[in-house]
């Protein structure tokens, strides 16, 4: 079976893409031909080096950068990115391979901005399916009516749209005014070497966490920094360790320096080993705006600690307020602070805490999201 997979990432890796990735690890095991095709990027992520010396036949297509604040440069490039995408017949070449299943990985709604790969689909005879990571709750979403209905249209030729969180599902119902007969959630997969709970760190300073990309509309660091630069925080013995990279790193290190918090907080930038964060760290902070479902928790909670998360995508599925982890009714410095608030006034049962959403983590996660995922696009592929 050949099994072509399309991301709408413009980075070269990120979350999104480690169930694909996952799926075509079996996949290429098993026989089958693996396509991938990404946007062109500097840097090729280890992951799809160790794909590719695997089998995984890798194509590329032309990615935008806006690398000038001038909006006539900004224009020109997007001009020669367009005539780039029309000479490099990224899709044609896709296409040539016969597959028998296209799997599209992106947002809840990139699918439609995809106008070239669903010319090449109702040509097709092939099974397609799309994975929709993330939507925005706010609103409708930042969907027009065209928008709205171009992905209607593809989630209509899918034989399934999978969602990562029953949220997101229900989001894309609301939004796209749609019954979504044909929609299923799907778990993704953790990045952690073992589920065995960690035991639980002993320290003076209580050691927090947040985890993710450095973006700040969508991962709200910088509402947690305003929470604890007010006084009861700085009279407390804490300290906050911030993983990940990004555009707003610097903002958050202004915050930092703003809110007079530097003895208080440090930046660590990207870490693979996340178990080696959980056997320093006693909470994780998740100040979220949006999300679909973060793995960042599942990886939290599957080693043992409680986590502190606001009410969007599928967090409150996860965590149950009190037991679990706390949950903040929205993403705001005032609703946050009281759910940071209701944590530290648990300190002393965080442990406890922690091994119930290890269980409550178990009890959800898929320890083969890969094969699940193969299963159902080769089914009736």
């Amino acid at each position: 079976m050949t099994i072509a997979i399309v991301s709408m990432i413009r980075d070269n890796w990120g979350g999104s893409e480690e169930l694909w990735a996952n799926m075509a690890d079996l996949a290429l095991k098993n026989g089958d031909t693996i396509i991938h095709l990404s946007y062109q990027h500097p840097v090729v992520h280890p992951r799809i080096k160790t794909l590719t010396a695997n089998g995984l036949i890798e194509f590329t297509r032309p990615s935008y950068r806006e690398l000038s604040e001038n909006p006539v440069i900004q224009l020109k490039d997007k001009g020669i990115n367009f005539i780039r995408k029309k000479l490099s017949l990224s899709f044609k070449r896709i296409f040539d391979q016969k597959p028998d299943v296209v799997l599209y990985n992106g947002t809840c709604y990139s699918i439609a901005e995809e106008t070239e790969l669903m010319e090449h689909l109702f040509k097709s005879n092939a099974a397609f399916y799309i994975i929709g990571h993330f939507n925005d709750e706010r609103g409708r979403g930042g969907l027009s009516d065209q928008r709205a209905q171009k992905t209607i249209d593809a989630y209509q030729r899918c034989k399934k749209v999978f969602f990562i969180s029953s949220r997101s599902l229900e989001n894309a119902k609301r939004q796209l005014a749609a019954g979504l007969a044909n929609a299923l959630v799907i778990r993704n997969p953790v990045n952690i070497s073992s589920t065995a709970i960690i035991p639980f760190p002993a320290s003076d300073t209580v050691q927090m966490a947040m985890v993710g990309n450095l973006v700040t509309v969508h991962k709200g660091q910088d509402i947690a920094l305003e929470v604890l630069s007010q006084p009861q925080w700085k009279a407390r013995n804490w300290h906050l360790n911030i993983y990940g990279s990004g555009p707003d790193e610097s903002y958050l290190r202004q915050l930092v320096t703003r809110f007079q918090l530097e003895n208080n907080v440090t930046f660590h930038g990207k870490v693979s080993d996340i178990r080696a964060v959980w056997e320093r760290n006693q909470v994780l902070l998740m100040p979220s705006h949006m999300e679909g479902m973060p793995l960042a928790v599942v990886e939290a909670m599957i080693c043992g600690r409680p986590c502190v998360g606001t009410d969007v995508g599928g967090i409150a599925e996860w965590i149950e307020e009190g037991r679990s982890g706390f949950i903040a009714e929205a993403p705001t410095v005032h609703s946050f602070g009281n759910s940071i608030e209701r944590a530290w006034l648990q300190l002393n049962n965080w442990q406890q805490i922690g091994i119930n959403a290890h269980e409550r983590a178990m009890s959800l996660y898929d320890p083969e999201p890969g094969k699940t995922l193969l299963r159902l696009i080769t089914q009736e592929g």
